[in-house]
């Protein structure tokens, strides 16, 4: 059996020519049926049925002899196809697309996964693969992808180099409903456009439900975001840290969660 393994294809996901096969196919076959029944053979269309059942469902004219797995990374090829039970010579009348989509999609590391069936004898899995945009913590470390959902703990020697989304309950992770989802995915997007800033964050804190605290990699200051407007907060919180720049050990945090202000607090300068 041949496997084939693309990372990427720009290529139509559907295309018609197996459709084609099919009307005619179908076409023939009823042709058959109507001939045998004006002919008054009764037993004749049974043999003529039963013929067009080996054929389509026996026949090696069907018989996978290719599948294709494109788009997998983090899961091999090989992993795919036996996740998805396909086997060299399986007829392809058999193959249920929808069922290979499901057992597939239940690997962690699988977002999307779309099957189709190219007649005679190719299969085609297209897999789309989760991207971590961050990790939380509890307990064990997991990541979380860019939908806000926690897919998958972290294993040894994973990379590790994303923010730590920390002061989330557990039994918020175990079950999260779309507010907390929105929530996961609202820090990350901030957490990017702080990245794009040559801001790296370290930890975004969920101190409380309309409240979040950032620390970067750069210096121990604790920077209070509150909720929302991410780009005013940051054009003013850049603004502020201009001034400070060099002195950035001096403060122990900012908030810019206000309207039109920031909040230093300041270390005093001796004992």
């Amino acid at each position: 059996m041949q496997l084939s393994i693309y990372q990427k294809d720009n290529r139509k996901r559907h295309g018609p020519s197996w459709r084609v096969r099919l009307v005619w196919a179908s076409g023939l076959l009823f042709l058959l049926a109507l001939v045998a029944w004006y002919s008054g053979a009764g037993a004749r269309l049974r043999v003529v049925a039963n013929q067009a059942r080996v054929f389509i469902f026996e026949n090696s004219y069907f018989a996978v002899r290719e599948i294709q797995v494109r788009g997998g990374e983090k899961v091999g090829g090989d992993a795919i196809v036996a996740m998805a039970g396909l086997r060299h010579g399986m007829n392809m009348w058999r193959i249920e697309a929808a069922v290979i989509e499901k057992k597939v999609g239940k690997h962690p590391w699988v977002r999307r996964v779309w099957v189709r069936r190219e007649f005679p004898r190719r299969v085609v899995i297209e897999v789309e693969e989760r991207t971590p945009k961050a990790i939380v913590a509890m307990g064990k470390l997991y990541y979380v992808d860019v939908d806000g959902m926690v897919f998958k703990e972290v294993s040894e020697g994973e990379n590790v180099r994303f923010p730590l989304l920390t002061g989330l309950s557990a039994q918020e992770i175990a079950n999260p409903n779309s507010l907390i989802r929105r929530r996961i995915q609202d820090a990350i997007r901030l957490g990017e456009l702080m990245a794009k800033d040559s801001h790296t964050l370290s930890e975004i804190h969920f101190s409380a439900p309309d409240r979040l605290v950032l620390y970067t990699t750069s210096y121990p200051v604790a920077l209070h975001m509150g909720w929302g407007d991410w780009d005013g907060k940051l054009q003013r919180l850049n603004r502020v840290l201009a001034l400070w720049k060099g002195n950035e050990e001096r403060l122990t945090s900012l908030d810019v969660s206000f309207r039109d202000q920031v909040v230093a607090r300041v270390r005093r300068a001796g004992p």
